[in-house]
């Protein structure tokens, strides 16, 4: 449903097939402290490809119904079994791995190991303190990605399943938080042509803090990804932010 997904997908460093190797070649690091993550994390997603790993962005940590530790990220990050690090912590090791996802709905619920993860509600300048509604045509949305950090701009298009706007995202950015204040109302998914009546207008994606001119950003509605979840149920149903 949602194309020109904002995963990075690039080869794997030495350290990270030794950090994706599991538990036995991680035993060097066994004392690293547990990885501080939240909305607004950089993570690393394990592909099919031994080689490559994708660069992503996690959504928000939380609780789901059966009071499992679940963080959420796009679909298009990983498969099902992928493994996942925190790019700012790779020695706290695997942090989870994919459990359940929707390739059309483009989300994805990392199932996290508690020993390793510290769950935080504050990432740099983003803090995601509950959930919110959609927002309007005219609302400032705020993201927080990987790549491109924390940026703001205004919603112009809105759908019950996505809305677009003109925050800043790039490669890397895919499952960044979309807030209003410190509510989650939105996950960066995709880069979109520029509409106007019936011209499309392809522009560059966005390089950064200060880029005025940029593709606009398609982010799915957090409503509609919790409620896909909670529709097709398993690991991350009933998901509440930590």
């Amino acid at each position: 449903m949602f194309a020109a997904g904002r995963a990075r997908v690039l080869r794997t460093a030495a350290a990270l097939v030794v950090a994706f190797a599991g538990t036995a070649m991680m035993s060097g690091h066994a004392s690293a402290a547990p990885a501080v993550i939240g909305g607004g994390s950089g993570i690393y997603v394990e592909q099919p490809d031994p080689n490559m790993v994708a660069e992503c962005t996690m959504t928000a940590v939380g609780y789901d119904r059966d009071n499992r530790l679940v963080a959420l990220t796009a679909g298009h990050c990983g498969e099902v079994g992928a493994r996942v690090l925190a790019e700012q912590s790779v020695r706290s090791g695997v942090l989870g791995t994919i459990a359940n996802k929707n390739a059309d709905n483009d989300w994805a619920v990392i199932e996290l190991d508690a020993a390793r993860v510290a769950p935080s509600r504050q990432i740099a300048q983003s803090v995601v303190a509950g959930l919110g509604a959609p927002p309007r045509i005219g609302d400032m949305v705020c993201k927080n990605g990987r790549t491109t950090g924390f940026t703001c701009g205004p919603v112009w298009e809105t759908k019950p399943a996505y809305f677009r706007s003109q925050v800043c995202a790039d490669h890397g950015d895919s499952g960044a938080p979309v807030l209003i204040g410190d509510r989650l109302v939105g996950m960066v998914v995709a880069g979109s042509n520029f509409q106007a009546g019936p011209i499309s207008i392809e522009l560059a994606p966005c390089k950064g803090q200060g880029d005025l001119i940029h593709q606009p950003e398609l982010s799915t509605t957090i409503a509609m990804v919790l409620a896909d979840i909670d529709r097709r149920g398993g690991i991350g149903a009933g998901f509440r932010p930590f």
